[in-house]
């Protein structure tokens, strides 16, 4: 029997085992405080066919877990989406139903305190609301995170991307001493890969014609391959033959991995010879990845098709190049208008 009289004799307890639907765990429902047995013999009835989850204990990090299952989230996007959430949401540890729109509010006016970019908080606000979102969808727990709203970006979280001229890039890589980041570097630049994706690059990815394979990636947590974010990531291109003949040596090595040796380049190394560089160079600072958006800004601006340019870079549509490359494209097309305005003959 679940309902039990204390041992003050003074009052009714409820006390009984069931499983959580949610996680699918045996847990234990304590509820005291009942001055008659009657009391607490209805409240225990109520509570074990109700259907909701008024009652259950589940954590935000169990109910993460269940939410990435259920969007068949690949491992990488799991893995950033709990590291954010694990190092900016101090509340992922608490029962869901704990979680108020006070404390919410609160965590949001934390956050904004923080030095994150607007875009990386941004992006964290919507990994959490996603949880709620869909624990009030599927489970019909109520959704406090309603009362969360996106930050506002700031002028300069609005700036053009930083990239390198040629120019500049030579004077950058001049600086580099070593000679596999030397090619690793370049190798970046001339073809516009993703730094984890010309980390995986083994030998046989590189033909002997100066194609390259591009079907795999390593991620900063852990060295080995990862699948690409989408199919059209997949791609074999072609790198100009000054670039060929800089990585050879590379590839005439016994080890497998051509920016490495039996394991690829450590990134943090890939990171800090990167910062020296520029540091001893003198050029603008940008991020690795601006490496990439050098290399399509360099052919977009010199009248490089750009569907050519969105399957080079292995983007899934050419709107995500138009999107990512827009200030060029206008650019483009009042280039464009000047040549019309110039060479139209009169009719």
């Amino acid at each position: 029997m679940p309902v039990y009289k204390e041992k003050n004799g003074k009052a009714w307890y409820v006390k009984y085992s069931t499983t959580d639907h949610v996680t699918g765990k045996t847990k234990q429902i304590l509820k005291r405080g009942f001055k008659k047995k009657a009391e607490a013999r209805q409240w225990e009835a109520e509570n074990r066919s109700s259907p909701d989850m008024k009652h259950t204990g589940v954590t935000f990090d169990e109910m993460l877990e269940i939410y990435l299952k259920s969007i068949d989230s690949s491992e990488t996007s799991s893995y950033m989406k709990k590291i954010w959430i694990n190092k900016h949401f101090p509340l992922h540890t608490q029962p869901i139903q704990k979680i108020t729109r006070p404390m919410l509010i609160q965590w949001r006016n934390d956050l904004e305190e923080t030095q994150l970019a607007t875009r990386t908080k941004n992006r964290g606000l919507q990994y959490v609301k996603a949880v709620f979102d869909f624990a009030e969808k599927i489970y019909g727990i109520p959704n406090p995170a309603v009362v969360v709203k996106s930050y506002k970006l700031k002028k300069e979280d609005k700036k053009e991307m930083e990239v390198w001229s040629p120019e500049e890039f030579n004077q950058f890589i001049s600086c580099i001493d070593l000679f596999t980041y030397k090619a690793f570097y370049t190798f970046l630049y001339y073809t516009g890969c993703r730094r984890g994706e010309a980390l995986a690059l083994c030998k046989e990815d590189i033909s002997e014609d100066g194609y390259v394979h591009i079907h795999r990636s390593i991620r900063h947590y852990k060295n080995g391959f990862t699948p690409l974010k989408t199919d059209s990531s997949e791609r074999t291109i072609k790198i100009d033959s000054a670039t060929f003949e800089m990585i050879k040596p590379l590839i005439e090595r016994a080890d497998p991995f051509v920016f490495g040796c039996t394991r690829s380049l450590p990134i943090t190394i890939v990171d800090k010879y990167f910062r020296n560089g520029i540091k001893a160079s003198g050029v603008k600072r940008i991020r690795i990845h601006d490496l990439r958006h050098s290399h399509a800004t360099w052919l977009i601006n010199n009248g490089i098709n750009i569907v050519a340019v969105s399957k080079r870079l292995g983007h899934s549509t050419i709107n995500q190049t138009l999107k990512t490359y827009a200030h060029l494209v206008d650019k483009t097309n009042d280039e464009m208008m000047d040549f019309i305005e110039q060479n139209r003959t009169a009719a």
